[in-house]
């Protein structure tokens, strides 16, 4: 069955008495799922006391309607008696402040940002609400799964911005357990520091940019503390109630937060039973300021499901929060509570449920069906008007209801392989963050890379290194520090026969942000065949890539040059066994390929991605990474004759599944080859087959659609 619901309750919305009226509406319109927060400070009240009142009723009103319910545990907003007993327990900035629990816009009631989970006492009361919570539900059917974490990340860091957390003495003492397992004694500490402490007693967190190596385990640290505060949800939940799925979603940390948020999605993803993302396409990543420019809107979007889904592996990830209604501005950095967007049109809603699919979703919850009601939020997000009524919107999501259950192939049916791999690197914006105080560099360079494959008829996944083996090209868009055990994995990937291509000199920066003296250091100078000579900051020079897909003259002149611009870095090498395959114009070497093993790899000497972000050079840096992958035999598996418009080719049970995505504003007839496609059984969505040798479809404007093969 695929998934399709909306996120319903989080204390004091929606009131009590609309409750009955609008689960019987969920279950007319066809959803089959409801999304019910269970806030730790409302349904706790007091040491003893635990108050499931209001999710007994709403659980027996949705199980009246057949409804499949998840419950999100959401400890993020203490109880005001555990706050009173434990003060030391708030949350603690790098300069010792305190922070006291709150109201904020996704938790009116208060006790937000809660205490810090590290306390041990602290922990064992949310552990304590977490068992009590699953025990009370597990003999209800209806309730099939828990939600361990909403958007999984670290809250204080992201909603105050100048402040950098936590410093509590529960935090600070087992940072220098961590310190313990990772470096054993103080000498393995001061080797990896270079420092010279002598007691332990000397070491403290590091509050204050300035030195690689100890803010780089600071980090390391805090997403350690992250992910087991998600293992211990999951299991809690787990064997409480071991009928129900454990399940939790992102916002697409990877991306460049990480740093700020603690929150890698891969690392997340392994603790629970299905993965998934939030996407609120009228955002977009320059949050709080609102886009209604649909083509940006499709390619955030299709950024976001795929870096969930190869956060999720082989498991099931949903569209776990999907934008209803309008957005509002306001948060706890810019609260804006009277700064709203325009209202989705049914032409974006219905775009956006066909992106979903396409990037291979097995269910979908909007956020949220009822607008919000209190606090900088409101009255944002519904899916249907303040009285309940229904919406434009709301028919859209109907009309995708029916399609999902009468189609049980969209949610058989799983993407293809992608045809070239993003590697998804924790070190990579934990080193740009500890270098640059941002994570700017890394995040330009992986999003500009994924935008110039994206409109170069690539199919796009994000990988982990662990997943590089099968791909037949794999992209590294910010290189320069590679753990150990990452630069095994590139050897044995290339080796094996892959090919391994590089936005920047590799490995320049040992795993405590030491430069090596020569690079790439850790042997890859051997699997790349080069040095880097020097390197310094550009913007404004090119790089003349050989491009050997150009017809070469009759009197055998020099094949076609492939300009792709300097972005941020100029690395010149020296070969060794390598091909100079790109110079800079005072003819120093700017790209390198050599062959190692079975496979090849190149170093191509700037942040090819970055400069991808900058649409009067996206075409050169489309040029460029095509020439690169077709010289490595990565090639896209289907092409659109028009750039605009966009495909994802899923397997079927015996066939294939092409989704056709437009959304610019004009109808487009695009001519589109696939070699694993034959002749069209069934299209669904607005869109038309005008011939089919080859084959011609016509796509509405703002539009999607499938075709069975």
């Amino acid at each position: 069955m695929f998934t399709y619901g909306a996120q319903y309750y989080r204390p004091p919305n929606p009131p009590s008495d609309a409750w009955a009226d609008d689960l019987s509406q969920m279950a007319d319109l066809g959803f089959n799922t409801v999304k019910l927060w269970a806030m730790w400070n409302h349904a706790h009240p007091s040491e003893d006391k635990f108050d499931f009142e209001e999710l007994d009723e709403l659980v027996e009103l949705a199980s009246e309607h057949d409804l499949d319910i998840v419950i999100s545990l959401i400890l993020e907003n203490a109880p005001h008696w555990l706050v009173d007993r434990y003060p030391e327990a708030r949350y603690e900035d790098h300069d010792g402040e305190k922070v006291d629990v709150r109201a904020r816009p996704n938790t009116p009631g208060g006790g937000w940002p809660g205490l810090c989970l590290n306390h041990d006492a602290v922990r064992d009361h949310a552990e304590r609400f977490t068992r009590r919570l699953a025990g009370h539900y597990s003999e209800v059917p209806t309730v099939t799964s828990y939600t361990t974490w909403d958007e999984a990340f670290f809250e204080p860091n992201l909603h105050f911005p100048d402040k950098r957390f936590c410093y509590c003495e529960a935090c600070t003492d087992k940072f220098e357990d961590w310190l313990h397992d990772r470096h054993g004694d103080v000498d393995g500490l001061n080797e990896a520091w270079e420092t010279r402490y002598t007691s332990w007693s000397q070491v403290e967190p590091p509050k204050y940019h300035g030195g690689y190596p100890r803010y780089l385990d600071w980090l390391r640290y805090r997403l350690d503390s992250q992910q087991g505060h998600m293992r211990w949800r999951a299991n809690a939940l787990d064997e409480s109630d071991a009928t129900a799925s454990v399940r939790a979603h992102g916002i697409s940390g990877n991306l460049g937060d990480l740093p700020h948020r603690f929150n890698d999605d891969w690392r997340s993803a392994d603790t629970v039973d299905e993965w998934g993302t939030t996407t609120f396409p009228h955002w977009g990543p320059d949050h709080p300021e609102i886009t209604t420019d649909a083509e940006r809107q499709t390619l955030d979007h299709h950024l976001m499901l795929d870096v969930a889904r190869g956060a999720a592996g082989e498991k099931a990830f949903w569209q776990t929060e999907l934008q209803g209604g309008h957005v509002r501005s306001g948060n706890s950095i810019d609260p804006m509570g009277l700064t709203r967007g325009p209202d989705p049109d049914p032409e974006s809603m219905a775009l956006w449920n066909w992106n979903a699919l396409a990037g291979g979703a097995t269910g979908l919850l909007y956020w949220q069906y009822r607008p919000e009601l209190l606090g900088h939020e409101s009255p944002g997000f519904g899916l249907v008007r303040r009285d309940g009524s229904r919406t434009e919107r709301t028919e859209v999501a109907a009309s995708f209801a029916d399609l999902v259950s009468e189609r049980p192939v969209l949610e058989e049916s799983e993407p293809v392989r992608g045809d070239v791999a993003v590697g998804t690197l924790a070190e990579a914006p934990l080193f740009n963050y500890v270098a640059e105080k941002d994570t700017e560099q890394f995040a330009t360079a992986v999003r500009g890379a994924y935008r110039a494959l994206w409109a170069t008829d690539y199919q796009v996944d994000f990988a982990k290194p662990n997943q590089f083996d099968g791909y037949d090209a794999v992209y590294l868009p910010f290189p320069l520090l590679l753990e150990p055990e990452t630069v095994e994995t590139i050897e044995t990937y290339v080796d094996g026969g892959g090919t391994l291509v590089t936005g920047g000199a590799p490995a320049v920066y040992d795993e405590n942000g030491r430069c090596l003296r020569e690079s790439p250091g850790h042997d890859l100078n051997e699997v790349f065949g080069t040095r880097l000579r020097t390197t310094r900051y550009a913007d404004d020079e090119t790089l003349e890539v050989a491009d050997v897909r150009a017809t070469v003259s009759a009197d055998g002149g020099t094949p076609g040059i492939a300009t792709a611009p300097a972005a941020a870095r100029r690395d010149v090498f020296e070969p060794t066994t390598a091909t100079a395959l790109g110079r800079w114009s005072d003819g120093g070497v700017g790209a390198t390929v050599d062959s190692h093993g079975d496979g090849t790899a190149m170093a191509v000497g700037t942040l090819l991605g970055r400069a991808a972000t900058d649409s009067d050079t996206l075409d050169a840096v489309r040029s460029t990474l095509a020439h690169l992958f077709d010289r490595g035999g990565a090639s896209p598996i289907v092409r659109c004759s028009d750039g605009a418009v966009q495909t994802r080719l899923h397997a079927t049970n015996g066939g294939w599944l092409l989704y056709v995505l437009n959304p610019t504003d004009e109808s487009r007839t695009v001519d589109v080859r696939c070699s694993k496609t034959d002749s069209v059984r069934e299209a669904l969505g607005d869109l038309r087959v005008d011939a089919t040798d080859p084959l011609s479809v016509t796509i509405d404007g703002r539009a999607g659609g499938s075709l069975l093969f």
